[in-house]
């Protein structure tokens, strides 16, 4: 089969990369391993006669991941000397997320396959296990790191010297040495303070004089408020409950202590971080409050509605981001979670552009603090709700159905326009169930983006991808869009 060469191809390139690079050995070997034990399956396919159901669209989601594979190494081994040895502090979510995929890709092989060979390789992506190596690799590759950057921090200063004496006297190559030596210094400042950037480590019970809320909220509900703050001085946003119910506090910490164990395995620079609950019984009654990460320029249906120059670019990085919040969770647990409320204003925007995924706040601690909950959490805007859903609310609601949901907010980042407006209820089903209506794409959107969110978006939720899928599809897309508009700027 032709995915099967293309693979095969990718993998040798990626073994020569692995025995070339000397930053995170450990962990490049280790996937270096793991991508041969998945070959073994692969080759099982390329002899086999028939070719059964699905395995076409396996094999074309596994090249995806090689590819990742492939460009994350070349970003570290093809850089000089000074940068690949700082962009290696940066990728310890890259390489948890193509670990993630690679055990995706063994459950889909085995799913197609059912054979012996699969069932050891289950056995070998087992996530405990999986963890513990990655996790020992990551000490090891740590333990190198920190002493190549300390002694590359120690020669910091003589040579900025010697490099400014050279410029006077070099023209030939020196502007790349300075934008090199920018990003060590901006680096090593950044790995300095990261303590101070992180108010805390763990999602904890705060102490109510280490936070410090200003005076007007930037929204309210009928059951609680947000408001600007800091926590040890770092900024942070501020959930305050308003309908408390009667709930024993003692419950309500046991809860939270229970379900702030679950909210690590969501830790990601792709999702909104909760630093801890707050409950302060100073007053005549207990005060609740939620502390989260803040982001500054609010969520991403304010960003596309504002006036801010979105190139096609950034927009497809920006997708990028959010597509790798919303397979974090869906991947993160051995029992994956589902947001239940997928739109733009569920994912926020920090102050370099990051899209990150909202709304993953503590919620059985929630539901223990407010009262008159209904007994269904769901409300959701039409526009996002998948045709199934649409049909019968009897559909259960599962991972297609958030996919076509994150189809529509992809189509909102690619057009920056509102789905399906002036419709209204009625309308909506109409389009969507009936007339099987996808809104329109702009005419210069790129043509891979236009169909991978028309796929996102198909009626049939069996031809939707996976999230993990959209983010290799993204990120190809991205380096394509990339090398174009550098060829543009030469």
């Amino acid at each position: 089969m032709e995915w099967v060469e293309k693979i095969l191809h990718v993998a040798k390139f990626i073994y020569d990369l692995c025995n070339e690079t000397k930053m995170n050995n450990k962990r490049c070997q280790r996937l270096k391993d793991r991508i041969k034990s998945l070959l073994g399956p692969v080759e099982t396919i390329q002899h086999e006669k028939a070719i059964m159901t699905g395995t076409a669209k396996v094999l074309e989601e596994l090249m995806g991941i090689l590819e990742s594979a492939r460009d994350l190494i070349e970003s570290f081994t093809n850089k000089h000397r000074f940068s690949k040895v700082f962009k290696a502090y940066e990728i310890k979510e890259d390489f948890n997320q193509l670990n993630e995929r690679l055990n995706d890709a063994a459950v889909d092989l085995d799913f197609v396959l059912q054979t012996e060979q699969t069932k050891m390789l289950l056995r070998l992506f087992k996530d405990n296990q999986r963890k513990k190596e990655d996790e020992h690799d990551v000490a090891e590759d740590q333990k190198h790191l920190d002493l190549v950057a300390k002694k590359l921090e120690e020669a910091l200063h003589s040579m900025e010297n010697r490099i400014q004496q050279a410029v006077e006297t070099v023209s030939d190559g020196m502007e790349e040495v300075k934008i090199d030596l920018k990003d060590i210094k901006r680096i090593i400042e950044s790995y300095q303070a990261k303590a101070s950037v992180h108010p805390v480590e763990h999602i904890s019970e705060l102490r109510r004089e280490d936070i410090d809320v200003h005076s007007k909220p930037f929204m309210e509900t009928g059951n609680f408020k947000c408001y600007t703050g800091t926590l040890h001085k770092s900024p942070v946003a501020i959930k305050r409950f308003l309908n408390i119910g009667l709930s024993n506090v003692e419950e309500i910490r046991k809860s939270f202590r229970k379900e702030a164990g679950t909210m690590k395995h969501f830790e990601s620079p792709n999702i909104v971080r909760t630093y801890g609950i707050c409950i302060d019984e100073t007053g005549a009654s207990p005060e609740f409050l939620i502390v989260m990460e803040y982001c500054e320029h609010g969520s991403l249906r304010s960003v596309l509605e504002g006036k801010w120059q979105l190139s096609w670019q950034r927009r497809i990085h920006m997708a990028l981001d959010a597509a790798s919040g919303l397979y974090r969770m869906h991947h993160s647990t051995e029992k994956f979670k589902l947001h239940c409320c997928i739109d733009s204003t569920r994912f926020l925007v920090d102050k370099g552009f990051r899209v990150k995924l909202g709304g993953l706040d503590l919620a059985k601690t929630e539901t223990s603090i407010r009262r008159n909950i209904g007994t269904s959490q769901r409300s959701h805007a039409l526009s996002y709700i998948s045709p199934q859903q649409l049909e019968s609310i009897h559909h259960q609601y599962d991972k297609p159905c958030e996919v076509y949901s994150f189809g529509i907010v992809l189509w909102e980042i690619a057009s920056r326009k509102t789905p399906f407006k002036d419709c209204n209820d009625k309308m909506i089903r109409q389009k969507v169930c009936e007339e099987r209506v996808r809104e329109p794409l702009p005419d210069d959107c790129p043509k891979d983006l236009c169909d991978l969110i028309d796929e996102c978006r198909a009626f049939d939720p069996f031809e939707r991808p996976q999230a993990g899928a959209i983010v290799d599809r993204l990120k190809n897309i991205l380096k394509r869009i990339s090398a174009v508009t550098k060829e543009s700027r030469d």
